[in-house]
C-alpha cells in the first residue's frame, strides 16, 4: 500500500502540462538512444523520483505543497492570474482502486488565496450567529478541552464517528441513520474539505443524525459528574449540550426530492419575484406531516368550519403519494403564494424552517422547543411572529393574521427581513464557514488517528459509487469545485459571547412581551427594524484543463518508481498509522465443531492474533456504579473459599474460570434452559475479551428471588455472608446481580436474543408513531404468578366502568403448539401505555416493556435487576400505587391523554435508556466489570473442582439443535473487540445516594398526592 504522503507526491507530477513534456521530448529522449548514456539516464531516472519519494514520505504536508514551485512558472494550472483551480471527480480511478484518489490539493497556495485581505472588511465577519459555536463548545473549554475518553462516550448514541487525519476523512457507522441524512452529512464535510484544502486539523467527532438531542445538561451539573459527550447533532434545546452543526438538506434531500441550498434557495428568490406580497392569499398557510407531533395535530384543528375561521389553511404532506407521483404537489418554490406561513416542530425540530423563512411572508413560529445553528439569531417581531403553543394557538395565529391585513407595510416587513436573514447569511458559503469542526479540532487536546475500521471518504467514494442518477444530480449540484479565494472567516472575528446573551434575552424579552400586549388588546404601532447591506459574491471558474495523452508515459514511468521506493522505505510513527488504517482486519473466531466431534472435549485454547486499535477506557453508564453496591459487603472482609461454599445451599450451579478457561459443576437443573443461556453468555464474554478476565470462583443461583437475606449477616458477631450470583435483589436482601439469561434468548417461549429483539423493537417504534397508538395501558402475560397480575386483570373494561387497561392472559402452551403466532414482542407496541408489574418475582419483561416508546406503568416493584435502579420516576416511567391499582393506572392514562407531550416524552426517555445504555456492548461490559471487580476481593487461588466438567461454546453450541441452537449462533461473538471495556464509575458517594433514594421516594409520594387530588 502506497503512504498518503507518496499518493501526494504522486498527484503533483499527473498534472504535469504539455510544456514539460515537449522540453522532455526534446532534449532528453534522443540522448536516451545513445548507448551507455541511455542506461545511466534510466538509471537517474529511476533513482531521482525514488529519492524524492522517499523524502516526501517522512514530509510534513508544507513539504509537498514547495514541491509545487518546481513546475514551470507559466503553467496553466498555477497562473497567478486570480483563476481557480478546480475539482474534477476522479471516478475512473475509483472503479480501478475501489479507494479514494490522492488529496489534491494538500493545501491551497499563497497565489490561489489572498492572505492579506483585512479581516475586517465587507463580507469578512461572521454572521451573528456564528457566536453560537463558543457557547456549543463551552461546556469542554471550561474543562480545558476534548479527550478520547470524552469523544468515546458518545459512541452509544452516536450512528456514526467521522475521522479527519492528514486531510483524509474516515468515517466508522454504527447504525444507519433515517434515510440519507448520515450520506449528505458526510457529503457536506467532504465539500468542505474542497473548499479549505489543507485548513482543517486533524479530528474526531461523534454524530447523531436524530431529530432530538440526547446529552441532558442536568446529567453533568453535580460536583461529581463527568464531562459530558461532545456529540453532533442538527439541533439542541435549552436543557442539552448536543454540539449543533448544519443538516444535511442543504446538500439535498432526495426521498423528498429537496434540491441542495444553492439551486433551490435561487428557485424560492425567484418564486418570492413571482408574486407579490400583497397579492398573496391573506391567510397563514402550513403543509406537511400533522402525525409527528401534538402540536401540529392541534393546528389541524385551526382550518375553517361552518362555525369559525381561524384564518389558517392547513393541509396534510402525504409523501407516499407525492414519491407515486414524481413530487407534483410539493414544490417548496410554489409554496410562496401566501402572505403568511406557518413553522410548527414535529417530533423535533425540522428542516422546513429555512424555506419557509425564505418566503417573504411573514413566518408564524408556534413556539418551538428545539433550534438550529442559526435560528438562536433570529428575533421575533423582526425575522417572525411568535405563536402561542397551548390551546390558545388557533386563536394566536386568527390574530397574527388580522394585525397583518391590516398593518401590511409591518407585516410585509417581518416578511422580508426573515428572507432576508436567509438569503444573506444563510448562503451555502457561510453554511460550509459554520461547521465547527476547526473549533473542535482545536479543542481535542489527545491525538486521534484513524484506525482500521474506518472508511476512507473523499468525493468520488460518494459521488461515484452512486446508483440514482438524482443522486448524482443533487450531488452534483452541490459539489465544491474550486478553492475559496476568501479566507476563513474565523470565529475569533464575531463579538464578545458575553454581548451575545445579554443583547439576544433582552431584545427577544421586551419584543415577547409587546406580542402578550398584542393577544390582550393591544396593538403595536409600528417596528423598526434593522437591515444590513451584505451581497453575495460568487465566483466563476473553469476546470482545469488535462495534459494530452502522452503525458501518460511519463506519469506511469514516475509513478513505477515511486512505487518501488515506497516499499523500500521503513516506515515512521506516521507510516505505522497508515498500515493500521490500510490493513488492520479482524479476525472472526470460528467454532470447531469437528474437533468436538472426534475427541468430546474443548480445544486447546489459540490465542487469537488481534489488537486493541481503540483503548477507549470510556466511562460505564451510571448504573455501573450499583457493583459496588453489591460487592459492598466483603469489601472489608475479602472472599474467602468458606464463604463461596456456603453459597451452595442456594446455588444452581458453581462456575470456576482458570486460564480463561470455563469449568461448572452443577447442582440442581434450574427452571427451563436459564442456566444454559447464562452459560453461554459468560463464554460469549471470554470470546468478546480473550485473555482478559483473571480467575474466579462463584456460586449462581437461577431462581426468579434473591435467598441471602440481609438480616441474617446484621449481628455485630454474625459471620460475613456468602457471595451468591443471581437475576435480581431486593432491600432486604444481599447478592450480586448479573443479567439475565434471556439476553441470550429464550428458546422455550421464542424470544430472541436482545442483540436481534432490540433491533426489532426500535424499528416497531419507528413504524408506530406514539401519537397514532390505543390510549390505553396494555399488559399481557400469566396473571396467575401474583396477587398484583391477577387485581389487574380485575381492571379489564366492564358495562360499567372503564380503568384503561387492556390486560389479555399469555396461554404459553396454546402459543407454543400455533408457533408464537400472539407474542411477537416487536409487535405489542401498539398501545400509548405499557403496565409492567411483577409475578412471582422480578420478570425479564421489564426491558421489553421499557422498550416499546411507551409510557411504561411501573406497578410497585418490590426487586430490581442490574439497571432498573438508576431509573427514575416521572422521567422513565410512571409509578402505580399496588394497593388501588385500577384506580392509579386510569389516573396516569387520564393525565397522558391530556399531557400528550409530557407522556410522550416519559416512554421516549425510556426506550432511549434502553438502545443508549443497555446495548450489548455494554452487558458484557457490566459482566466484566462485576466479575473483575469480584474477582478483586478473592483471597484465594481458584482450583478446578473435582465434578466440575469443562464448557466452551463448541461443547454447547455444536451438539445443540432446534432454537436452542439458532439463538446462540445468532448470539455467539464472532470477533474479539479491538476496544477495552468500560471504565467502572466511581462509588456512590453515601450522602448523593441517600438524597437520589430520597428524592425517588418524594417523587411516588407526590405521584400519589396527585391522584388523590385528582
Amino acid at each position: 500500500m502506497r503512504s498518503e504522503n507518496t499518493r501526494r507526491f504522486l498527484s503533483v507530477f499527473s498534472v504535469v502540462p504539455d510544456q514539460a513534456y515537449k522540453h522532455l521530448s526534446e532534449t532528453i529522449w534522443p540522448v536516451l538512444k545513445k548507448g551507455p548514456v541511455k542506461i545511466i539516464i534510466l538509471f537517474l531516472l529511476l533513482l531521482v523520483p525514488a529519492l524524492v519519494a522517499a523524502r516526501l514520505t517522512n514530509t510534513s504536508i508544507k513539504d509537498v505543497v514547495m514541491l509545487r514551485t518546481f513546475l514551470p512558472s507559466n503553467s496553466k494550472t498555477f497562473k497567478q492570474s486570480g483563476q481557480r483551480l478546480q475539482f474534477p471527480l476522479n471516478c475512473s480511478n475509483l472503479n480501478l482502486t475501489k479507494s479514494c484518489s490522492a488529496s489534491f490539493p494538500a493545501k491551497s497556495g499563497s497565489h490561489q488565496i489572498n492572505h492579506n485581505r483585512s479581516s475586517s472588511s465587507s463580507g469578512e465577519k461572521c454572521p451573528h450567529y456564528f457566536k453560537w459555536i463558543h457557547e456549543n463548545l463551552k461546556p469542554w473549554k471550561d474543562r480545558g478541552g476534548i479527550t478520547r475518553k470524552m469523544v468515546e462516550r458518545a459512541r452509544h448514541t452516536a450512528n456514526f464517528r467521522l475521522v479527519i487525519v492528514n486531510g483524509t476523512v474516515y468515517v466508522e457507522r454504527y447504525s444507519p441513520a433515517f434515510q440519507t441524512r448520515d450520506v449528505f452529512t458526510w457529503w457536506g464535510i467532504l465539500q468542505l474539505m474542497k473548499r479549505y484544502p489543507g485548513k482543517l486539523p486533524d479530528l474526531d467527532l461523534m454524530f447523531d443524525c436524530d431529530d432530538q438531542p440526547v446529552i441532558k445538561s442536568d446529567d453533568y451539573k453535580g460536583l461529581f459528574s463527568s464531562a459530558p459527550p461532545p456529540l453532533f447533532r442538527y439541533c439542541a434545546d435549552d436543557s442539552t449540550l448536543d454540539i449543533i452543526f448544519p443538516d444535511w438538506s442543504f446538500w439535498g434531500w432526495p426521498e423528498v426530492n429537496i434540491k441542495p441550498w444553492v439551486p433551490l434557495s435561487k428557485q424560492l428568490r425567484e418564486g418570492n419575484k413571482m408574486m407579490k406580497w400583497s397579492k398573496r392569499e391573506p391567510y397563514a398557510y402550513w403543509k406537511g406531516n400533522p402525525y409527528t407531533s401534538q402540536h401540529r395535530q392541534e393546528l389541524m384543528k385551526c382550518n375553517p368550519s361552518h362555525n369559525h375561521d381561524w384564518k389558517v389553511r392547513a393541509y396534510n404532506q402525504d409523501w407516499g403519494l407525492e414519491s407515486r407521483e414524481g413530487f407534483k404537489n410539493s414544490d417548496l418554490a410554489k409554496q410562496c403564494i401566501h402572505r403568511y406561513k406557518i413553522y410548527v416542530e414535529g417530533r423535533g425540530w425540522s428542516v422546513s424552517d429555512k424555506y419557509i423563512l425564505a418566503c417573504n411572508s411573514m413566518t408564524l413560529v408556534v413556539k418551538p422547543r428545539y433550534y438550529d445553528f442559526f435560528s438562536r439569531s433570529l428575533m421575533p417581531l423582526k425575522h417572525y411572529w411568535p405563536i402561542k403553543e397551548d390551546h390558545e394557538m388557533c386563536r394566536s395565529i386568527k390574530l397574527a393574521v388580522d394585525w397583518g391585513n391590516t398593518h401590511k407595510k409591518e407585516a410585509q416587513d417581518i416578511g422580508n427581513a426573515g428572507s432576508k436573514f436567509v438569503f444573506e447569511e444563510l448562503k451555502i458559503d457561510y453554511v460550509v464557514n459554520g461547521l465547527p469542526c476547526n473549533w473542535v479540532g482545536e479543542a481535542v487536546h489527545d491525538g486521534d488517528d484513524g484506525d482500521g475500521r474506518d472508511k476512507p471518504n473523499r468525493g468520488e467514494s460518494k459521488f461515484c459509487s452512486s446508483q440514482s442518477n438524482q443522486w448524482n444530480q443533487w450531488k452534483r449540484n452541490s459539489i465544491r469545485q474550486k478553492l475559496s479565494e476568501n479566507r476563513w472567516s474565523a470565529g475569533k472575528i464575531c463579538r464578545n459571547t458575553d454581548d451575545l446573551l445579554g443583547e439576544s434575552d433582552t431584545t427577544s424579552s421586551d419584543l415577547l412581551e409587546k406580542v402578550e400586549l398584542q393577544i390582550r388588546g393591544s396593538w403595536v404601532s409600528s417596528l423598526s427594524l434593522e437591515r444590513d447591506n451584505m451581497r453575495e459574491n460568487w465566483h466563476t471558474g473553469k476546470l482545469t484543463e488535462k495534459g494530452p495523452a502522452r503525458t501518460i508515459l511519463i506519469f506511469v514511468f514516475l509513478f513505477v518508481a515511486a512505487f518501488i521506493c515506497a516499499h523500500w522505505i521503513d516506515t515512521s510513527i506516521d507510516g505505522a498509522k497508515w498500515k493500521t488504517i490500510l490493513n488492520s482486519k479482524k479476525q472472526e473466531i470460528q467454532l470447531e465443531c469437528s474437533t468436538i466431534k472426534q475427541t468430546k472435549s474443548c480445544p486447546a485454547i489459540s490465542p487469537v492474533s488481534f489488537k486493541i486499535t481503540d483503548d477507549r477506557n470510556s466511562s460505564c453508564p451510571d448504573y455501573f456504579r450499583w457493583i459496588h453496591e453489591d460487592l459492598r459487603p466483603w469489601k472489608t472482609t475479602g472472599i474467602t473459599k468458606e464463604m463461596v461454599e456456603r453459597a451452595k445451599s442456594g446455588a444452581d450451579f458453581r462456575l470456576v474460570i482458570v486460564k480463561g478457561r470455563v469449568y461448572i459443576e452443577q447442582y440442581r437443573k434450574s427452571f427451563q434452559t436459564r442456566d444454559l443461556f447464562t452459560w453461554w453468555g459468560i463464554l460469549q464474554l471470554l470470546r468478546k475479551y480473550p485473555g482478559r478476565l483473571p480467575d474466579l470462583d462463584l456460586m449462581f443461583h437461577c431462581g426468579d428471588r434473591p435467598v441471602i437475606r440481609a438480616s441474617d449477616y446484621q449481628q455485630p458477631k454474625a459471620t460475613p455472608p456468602p457471595p451468591l450470583f443471581q437475576y435480581c435483589g431486593n432491600d432486604g436482601s444481599l447478592g450480586m446481580v448479573f443479567p439475565d439469561w434471556s439476553f441470550w434468548g429464550w428458546p422455550e417461549i421464542n424470544i430472541k436474543p436482545w442483540e436481534t429483539l432490540s433491533k426489532e423493537l426500535k424499528e416497531a417504534n419507528e413504524r408506530s408513531r406514539w401519537i397514532q397508538r390505543e390510549p390505553y395501558a396494555f399488559w399481557k402475560g400469566n396473571p396467575s404468578t401474583s396477587k398484583s397480575r391477577q387485581d389487574l386483570m380485575k381492571c379489564n373494561p366492564t358495562d360499567k366502568q372503564d380503568w384503561k387497561v387492556r390486560a389479555y392472559t399469555q396461554d404459553w402452551n396454546k402459543e407454543t403448539q400455533q408457533g408464537f403466532k400472539q407474542s411477537d414482542l416487536a409487535k405489542q407496541c401498539k398501545d400509548r401505555y405499557k403496565i409492567y408489574v411483577e409475578g412471582r418475582g422480578w420478570s425479564v419483561s421489564q426491558k421489553y416493556i421499557l422498550a416499546c416508546d411507551s409510557m411504561t406503568l411501573l406497578v410497585k416493584p418490590q426487586y430490581y435487576d442490574f439497571t432498573t435502579r438508576s431509573l427514575i420516576p416521572m422521567y422513565h416511567y410512571w409509578p402505580i400505587r399496588d394497593n388501588d391499582i385500577c384506580r392509579a393506572i386510569k389516573f396516569a392514562v387520564d393525565w397522558g391523554n391530556i399531557y400528550k407531550q409530557e407522556a410522550q416524552g416519559i416512554g421516549r426517555a425510556a426506550s432511549n435508556f434502553i438502545e443508549e445504555e443497555l446495548k450489548m456492548d455494554y452487558v458484557y461490559d457490566y459482566m466484566f466489570n462485576l466479575l473483575n471487580e469480584y474477582a478483586k476481593l478473592m483471597k484465594y487461588k481458584p482450583t478446578i473442582p473435582e465434578h466440575a466438567t469443562e464448557f466452551c461454546s463448541e461443547t454447547m453450541a455444536c451438539p445443540a439443535n432446534g432454537l436452542v441452537k439458532k439463538f446462540m449462533m445468532d448470539s455467539m461473538v464472532k470477533f474479539p473487540a479491538d476496544t477495552t471495556p468500560c471504565a467502572m464509575p466511581p462509588p456512590f458517594d453515601p450522602q448523593a445516594l441517600q438524597a437520589f433514594l430520597k428524592e425517588k421516594e418524594a417523587t411516588l409520594k407526590q405521584v400519589e398526592a396527585m391522584e388523590k387530588k385528582s
